[in-house]
């Protein structure tokens, strides 16, 4: 027999569930599973003359994932030719989870004077019954219409910039997405590199901001240059030295054999030259 604490569990929540083999000869060995996962419990056995009685615990932390997934007590004893096993199916509630699609303009280009449509999408257990649409930091455009899930917004223009955001919640809590418009100019012939798209509880960023990267590439370029200069006027001014110790007559000699004599008696009284270079 398998008996759940709780027929239903909230996401994040600890549940008990127990397992128990009664009368048998020798005592039963229980197994747990969640799906195909097998999971540690924890057994205790009492002896009643001369059976055995099984007992297993298990404590299980749920999550939405789990909503549906059947957790399985499995039996092994040696009188039963394979194994013997009862399970009951978790059943899970969990807050919504926000998604906002652009259903209009179709090529996500959003120009002045264009229409505009979002659709919020938002699945939880137990369902949530509606979805609310705000505009983030700013009023809501005149303009704008609601429809249940949708917002739509005709004839676009600057004004209509920011961001906005389609709350949903259920008994367990609620969640939200965020969704960033920009209108361009009539005149604009490319789609938009981000979409500013946030989701979540607390909204979490989802595009890069590419503005940011091109500035840290000027600033490297820049300190280079920096560094280039620097080491080009320190060279300049540590310029090298060397001496050169060249003999008096050796010039005028006759032959080899006079010049090194010359040469050799020449060295002491040799001058000193300094060479620059840069």
């Amino acid at each position: 027999m398998i008996d759940i604490q709780k027929d239903t569990a909230v996401e994040g929540e600890e549940i008990e569930v127990n397992c128990t083999a009664m009368a048998s000869k020798p005592a039963t060995t229980i197994r747990w599973f969640k799906g195909n996962k097998e999971l540690k419990g924890k057994s205790e056995v009492e002896e009643w003359s001369d059976m055995y009685t099984v007992t297993s615990q298990l404590m299980l932390k749920v999550h939405k994932e789990d909503d549906g997934v059947p957790v399985i007590c499995q039996v092994e004893h040696p009188a039963v030719t394979g194994n013997l096993q009862t399970q009951r199916y978790l059943e899970v509630q969990y807050k919504p989870q926000v998604h906002i699609q652009m259903t209009y303009p179709l090529q996500g280009l959003t120009r002045e004077g264009d229409a505009f449509e979002l659709t919020c999408e938002a699945i939880g257990k137990p369902q949530p019954v509606m979805v609310t649409w705000v505009r983030v930091d700013d009023e809501m455009p005149q303009h704008a219409v609601l429809s249940g899930p949708n917002l739509f917004i005709n004839n676009l223009n600057k004004t209509d910039n920011g961001t906005y955001r389609c709350e949903a919640s259920n008994i367990v809590g609620k969640a939200h997405s965020d969704y960033m418009l920009y209108v361009y100019d009539t005149t604009a012939t490319t789609e938009p590199a981000v979409h500013d798209s946030r989701a979540g509880e607390e909204g979490t960023i989802g595009a890069v901001d590419h503005a940011v990267i091109g500035g840290v590439v000027a600033v490297v370029v820049f300190a280079m240059l920096c560094l280039l200069i620097i080491l080009g006027r320190y060279f300049a001014r540590h310029k090298g030295t060397y001496f050169t110790h060249e003999a008096k007559g050796a010039d005028d000699a006759a032959d080899a054999d006079t010049a090194i004599i010359n040469a050799e008696g020449g060295q002491n009284n040799s001058e000193e030259k300094k060479e620059y270079f840069i």
